[in-house]
This record gives structure tokens, C-alpha cells and sequence, in this order.
């Protein structure tokens, strides 16, 4: 089957769910193109994005192919947009259109399907469902278009029906787990650092760095030394910086930046705990379902999150990882030493969580599952 993507930007180090999704797709015989808006630094174009075999346009240059400037594409509206690419999407062969995110991807994708003559759909996450700068009518209205719409969490199943029923809207919406590569995250063979706790994420506020950094002052005033290293940059990493500083953990907490995806598995593979207190944000951003949580549990590494969006439905409380509730550092303090002086619990986490990621969150059989929708297979089951 010819499946076409439509992304926002490719490639991008902050969704290498994406990339995992096609590389699967491509393992399972899919033949895929990619269309994106904009690109990234070349370098992020190295490592495993080298491995996908589908041919990478941008926007900008199919634009220009048909004698139209790059400014002519920004001011042009979506269904211009999507109308030149109707033919081309043709001409390749195209069955079946995927966007990643309900946003400007959802909408240009539906769009450009008009034009084929040919079905789309699209992922629906987070921050494009949640959002405060989310328009609900739109939203209702692209996954009406949509031939179905695949989201990350029984919660935002839930939000996108009740979303359609409010506004008079029929839609498909079916939850759809991400997946993560069960081959290629095994346990490492080196011993876990004693003390060691890992944060992955962009220095967001949703991500709840802030409170980490405060039940690391907590455990250091109660005298229990712990260290953290937190993976990933963004606008928060000044504030971060500043609060470890203020908090006397410059010698606890290092922040160690952007890193390799090979870099963040070996971290991880050291690390006794791996913390991600998320919270929504008070522009209504929030995390869907962290790939990093799934991918700390496929390697062994015992997890602590918050009761946020789909986490629980991806971490049992107690038996495969630990939930606190959002912006309590206190809470978050005693999970952490719970965890880190209790071999027997780190067992029993590790357990449970491999176990969970290998029946209800592995890539293979997930991304099999989105290719059968490609293809209509589960409706003719039906």
C-alpha cells in the first residue's frame, strides 16, 4: 500500500515516535512518502533517520516546482495548499493520506485527500487537543473529515467524543497506543548507579522539572544525597538552572542538554529511577502518553510519574511504576527514596513494567494495527 505522511516538521528530535512509526510501517511493507511544511538541522537528518527508505518532500519545494514563491505558500490558505497537491498525491500513486497532529497537518491532510480522492487520517496527541489556543469547532470539524482519527489514550477518546457530540458531529475515533521497539530497548548489562535518578524531556513546564528539582532540595535538607540528570533543552532551562543554584544542588543536578537517542538509552540503562512529574499547564498543555516513560520501562528502569492525561493507563500504581499527584514535591520526595532503598520493590517495578510494555505497547504490533486501519481490514473484519 502507498501511504503518504503529512507532518509539520521532519525530521524532529522531540518526536522520534514519528520516525519509529515509520520505520515499523516500512518493516511491514508499506510504501511511504513523507510530506512536510518545514525541515530541521541537517544533522538530526543522521542516525537512525538515515535508515527510512521514504522519499522526504517539503512543501516549499513542491510549491516551487510549480512556478509559485515561498511567500506566495505562507500567504496561500490550507486549501490552496492542499489543492496543488492533489495531483501529486496522485501521480505518486497515493491510496491513503496520515498526519501527525490535529492541527495544521490534520487540516491540510483532509484537505489534500479532497483533492486526491482518496481517504486521510490523523494522530491526535496532546497540546493539539488540550491546548486553550485549540479552536474546539475546528478540531470537531477535522476529525468529522477525517475517515478515522487515531489517538494515544482512552482519556482522549473520551474528550474527542464528548468534543463531537457537542457540536453536533459524527466522527471515528479509535485509541491507538504508541509503540515502542521491544528489540532494540532490553535492560543493560551494567549495574544500575545507586542514587541516580534520570529526567528526560524538553524543560517545558508540562513536563514538571520544577517540582523534581524541589523534592531533590527536599531529600537533600532531610540529609539523603540523591543525583539527577535531566536530558533535553528548552525555554524552562534557565529557570531549571537557576532554582537548582538557589536550592544548593549545583553538585546534585546536572542538566545535560539535547543527546543521541543511543546517549538517552544508556542513561537510562545506568539510571535506579526515572522521574517525569508531569502537570497540565496553566495554558492547558499537557503530556498525552510520554514515548520516554514507555521506553524507561522497556529498558528495566523503574518509573515515577503523575496521574496526567493516559499515564495511568500505561502505568499501574504500585505494581509497574509509581504515580504522585501533580506539583506535590513531598509526594514525589518519598516515592523517589521508596524506590531507590528498596531493591525488592525495583524488582517487582521492573518486572510488571516489562510486561506491560511487551503486551499493550509494543511497536510491531501497534503499527500493524494503524496499517490494517490504512487498509480498511478492520472494517471488513467488522
Amino acid at each position: 500500500m502507498n501511504v503518504c505522511y503529512i507532518l509539520k516538521s521532519f525530521p524532529r528530535l522531540s518526536q522520534t515516535f514519528v520516525l519509529d512509526e515509520l520505520l515499523e510501517q516500512e518493516r511491514q511493507g508499506i510504501n511511504l512518502r513523507v510530506v512536510a511544511l518545514k525541515g530541521a538541522p541537517a544533522e538530526l537528518s543522521l542516525g537512525r533517520y538515515a535508515e527510512l527508505r521514504a522519499p522526504v518532500h517539503y512543501l516549499p519545494d513542491l510549491w516551487a516546482v510549480h512556478g509559485s514563491s515561498v511567500r506566495g505558500l505562507l500567504e496561500a490558505s490550507v486549501e490552496e495548499q492542499a489543492a496543488m497537491l492533489g495531483p501529486v498525491l496522485r501521480a505518486w500513486g497515493i491510496e491513503h493520506i496520515h498526519a501527525h497532529f490535529a492541527t495544521w497537518a490534520a487540516g491540510f491532510a483532509t484537505q489534500a485527500a479532497k483533492h486526491a480522492g482518496i481517504p486521510a487520517s490523523f494522530t491526535a496527541h496532546a497540546r493539539d487537543i488540550f491546548h486553550q489556543e485549540v479552536q474546539p469547532a475546528t478540531l470537531a470539524a477535522r476529525v468529522s473529515q477525517a475517515q478515522f482519527v487515531i489517538t494515544v489514550s482512552d482519556y482522549n477518546k473520551r474528550y474527542l467524543e464528548n468534543l463531537l457530540a457537542s457540536h453536533g458531529q459524527r466522527g471515528r475515533v479509535i485509541r491507538l497506543y504508541n509503540g515502542v521497539d521491544i528489540q532494540q530497548l532490553t535492560p543493560g548489562g551494567s549495574a544500575r548507579q545507586p542514587d541516580l535518578v534520570v529526567g528526560v524531556g524538553r524543560l517545558v513546564k508540562k513536563k514538571g522539572f520544577t517540582y523534581l528539582i524541589e523534592a531533590l532540595r527536599i531529600l537533600h535538607e532531610r540529609g539523603r544525597a540523591v543525583r539527577c540528570a535531566i536530558i533535553g533543552d528548552g525555554e524552562e532551562r534557565t529557570a531549571l538552572a537557576e532554582q537548582v543554584a538557589r536550592s544548593g544542588l549545583a553538585q546534585h543536578v546536572r542538566f545535560l542538554g539535547s543527546r543521541s537517542r543511543s546517549d538517552v538509552i544508556h542513561l537510562l540503562q545506568l539510571a535506579t529511577v526515572f522521574a517525569l512529574p508531569c502537570v497540565v499547564d496553566a495554558d492547558g498543555d499537557r503530556d498525552g502518553l510520554p514515548t520516554v516513560l514507555l521506553e524507561s520501562m522497556a529498558l528495566g528502569t523503574p518509573v515515577i510519574s503523575t496521574r496526567v492525561v493516559g499515564i495511568p493507563e500505561m502505568i499501574d500504581d504500585g505494581r509497574s511504576g509509581l504515580l504522585v499527584p501533580e506539583r506535590d514535591p513531598v509526594a514525589l520526595a518519598e516515592a523517589l527514596v521508596s524506590v531507590l532503598d528498596s531493591a525488592p520493590l525495583q524488582q517487582q517495578l521492573r518486572t510488571a513494567a516489562l510486561e506491560r510494555v511487551q503486551r499493550d505497547f509494543n511497536l510491531a504490533l501497534n503499527a500493524g494495527a494503524l496499517g490494517a486501519h490504512f487498509r480498511g481490514e478492520d472494517r471488513l473484519a467488522a
